[in-house]
């Protein structure tokens, strides 16, 4: 019997932090289309995800995107 020793590449910093901003993206994304509502919490965070991380995209940097969400209502 031949004894395999595959050695998993060791991830670099970078691709770590690819994989967690992949991570963010897909867990907003699915947040933002699901079915089930949002906490004003939930919604700023998936917000701020996608402001961040997004690229290439053509908006007014003087919108706000949160503005009129009612972040005060939470108990």
């Amino acid at each position: 019997m031949v004894a395999t020793n595959i050695k998993q590449k060791e991830l670099t910093t970078k691709d770590k932090a690819d994989a967690i901003v992949d991570m963010l993206i897909t867990q907003a994304h699915n947040k933002l289309r699901g079915d089930e509502p949002l906490t004003a919490s939930e919604m700023k965070v998936c917000l701020d995800i996608c402001k961040t991380y997004s690229s290439g995209i053509q908006v007014d940097t003087n919108m706000e995107l949160l503005e009129g969400l009612p972040f005060g209502d939470e108990g």
